[in-house]
């Protein structure tokens, strides 16, 4: 396979050179290509019924270390051919019909390259640890990773969660080395290379704290974490005047994260979020609808 080749196209052109169980787990993955991206070994096996090994071997025919590292180039792929459907503006816009347009494209791309790259059990580990937690200190530097660090402090919090924001890198490392194993790290961070974040999921890692990192799943803070978000966007750093698609993405694992850790807490903050909404009454009072601090 060539290294600039598409896997799902790989996969179609050697469909016919396919033994016949390596044929059904293709077909089975090519039926329902989202589908396929959310299943574990066992999960593909039943579905193309065959063995787990099979789907190593398969998998590893197609040009992987793996079947997790299939699965992670699978993802890319099918959401590199979202991304084309809607067309890329080859220059820069100055009336609002035509920005607004760029804008909502940008997102939108963004929202169906990370939507493609979910991986739900990586989520509920994510938002049971949050749950269980005894503190929790989200991480980021920069622009977008570090004002949605500040916004998971602002979603967690509301669930009787002890969590509070560090964005400064000369905090980060001290932080992580007053945790426990009780404690959690959420690092938000595109690259996943800043050595401040690196260095604090360095210490976690000696004090038997949890990280989960939201970040490119090939990164020296991805290495680091206990349970990875892996999340890969691609932004043209020539367009400058469009913002960065990857803050979209951080964003929705970060409300996925959320809803998950709601849930799981519901009974237990019921009757506060209930005392939170008054309060908010009692400032604006009957303002109908309006979020809890959101």
């Amino acid at each position: 396979m060539h290294a600039n080749a598409s896997l799902i196209d790989h996969m179609r052109q050697i469909l016919p050179e396919l033994n016949k169980a390596e044929r059904r787990v293709a077909e089975t993955i090519l039926s329902d290509i989202d589908a396929a991206a959310g299943m574990n070994t066992r999960d593909l096996s039943e579905r193309a019924k065959v063995s787990e090994p099979t789907i190593v071997r398969f998998a590893r025919r197609m040009g992987a270390t793996g079947f997790k590292d299939f699965k992670m180039r699978l993802t890319r792929d099918f959401a590199t051919g979202r991304m084309f459907v809607m067309s890329e503006p080859q220059q820069g816009a100055a009336d609002p019909t035509s920005i607004s347009s760029q804008v909502y494209e940008a997102t939108a791309q963004a929202l169906a390259y990370s939507f493609a790259q979910r991986n739900p059990e990586a989520l509920e580990r994510a938002a049971e640890a949050l749950h269980r937690a005894q503190r929790v200190f989200c991480m980021g530097v920069g622009g977008s990773s570090a004002n949605v660090a500040a916004e998971a402090e602002n979603r967690l919090y509301r669930f009787d969660i002890a969590v509070s924001t560090v964005i400064d890198p000369y905090r980060q490392p001290v932080a992580a080395s007053l945790c426990g194993a009780k404690d959690v790290l959420l690092i938000f961070s595109v690259t996943g290379r800043p050595a401040s974040l690196i260095e604090a999921a360095r210490l976690a890692r000696t004090t038997g704290a949890t990280i989960i990192a939201i970040t490119r799943p090939t990164s020296p803070l991805a290495e680091l974490s206990s349970i990875l978000i892996g999340l890969d966007i691609p932004d043209d750093d020539r367009r400058f005047e469009i913002p960065n698609r990857s803050r979209y993405g951080q964003f929705y694992m970060l409300d996925c994260i959320a809803t998950l850790v709601a849930a799981k807490r519901a009974e237990r903050v019921g009757a506060k979020l209930r005392n939170a909404r008054e309060a908010l009454r009692q400032m604006h009072g009957n303002a109908g609808p309006q979020p809890i601090g959101d």
